[in-house]
C-alpha cells in the first residue's frame, strides 16, 4: 500500500467521522447539524488520526474482542481528552459539550462516549477498515499521487485558514458557537 492509498484511506476516515458527528448531533438536537470538523471542509480528522492509531496499536488485539474493546474505548477517550486539552490551550475552549450527560469530565468527556468508542473499535477491525480500504482503490492508481496530495494541500490550507480565524477573533465567541461549533438547520 502506498503513502497516497494511506492519505487518501485517512481522508475517507475522517469525512465518515464528520458523517458520524452529523449525524449523532442531528439525533440528538433533533436539527439537522452540519460542519463538525476543525475547517470548512467535511473532516474531522481525530477520526482519521484515530483510525491510523487503531490500525497500528490496536491490531495485535484485533482478535480478542475484550481486549480490542476495552482498547479501543481507552484510546478514543484519551484522544478525545488530549485533543480537548489542546484547543483549550489554543482557542480558550473545545467544540463539544458532554457536561449534559452522565459520568463526564469537565464535558469533555464521558462513559456514554466511551462505551460508543470502544464498539466502534470493534465495528473498524470487523468492518470499517476493509471497507475504506476498498473504497481507496476506486481511485487509479495512477491518479492516487494527485488525488492525495490534493486533499493534503485542501486541508492545510483550510486547517491555516481556520486557525488565523479562530486565533484573530481572540476566541471571544460565545459558548454556544465556540462550545460545539455547530451549524444547525
Amino acid at each position: 500500500m502506498s503513502v497516497y492509498h494511506r492519505i487518501i484511506c485517512f481522508f475517507l476516515f475522517s469525512f465518515l467521522g464528520y458523517l458520524l458527528e452529523c449525524v449523532v448531533l442531528s439525533y440528538e438536537n433533533k436539527k439537522l447539524v452540519i460542519n463538525r470538523g476543525f475547517g470548512h471542509g467535511p473532516f474531522c480528522i481525530i477520526y482519521g488520526f484515530g483510525a491510523v492509531g487503531a490500525s497500528i496499536l490496536l491490531k495485535p488485539l484485533s482478535d480478542n474482542l475484550v481486549f480490542l474493546y476495552f482498547a479501543s474505548m481507552m484510546m478514543a477517550t484519551f484522544m478525545e481528552l488530549v485533543t480537548a486539552r489542546m484547543m483549550i490551550k489554543l482557542f480558550g475552549s473545545f467544540w463539544w459539550d458532554y457536561s449534559r450527560k452522565a459520568f463526564n469530565y469537565k464535558g469533555i468527556i464521558c462513559l456514554e462516549s466511551s462505551i460508543a468508542w470502544g464498539f466502534l473499535g470493534i465495528f473498524f477491525f470487523r468492518y470499517l477498515n476493509g471497507f475504506v480500504s476498498q473504497m481507496s482503490f476506486i481511485v487509479p492508481e495512477h491518479l492516487e499521487r494527485m488525488v492525495a496530495l490534493s486533499l493534503l494541500i485542501f486541508y492545510i490550507a483550510d486547517f491555516i485558514y481556520t486557525m488565523r480565524l479562530q486565533l484573530k477573533s481572540g476566541c471571544d465567541e460565545d459558548d454556544a458557537t465556540m462550545i460545539g461549533r455547530l451549524k444547525v438547520y
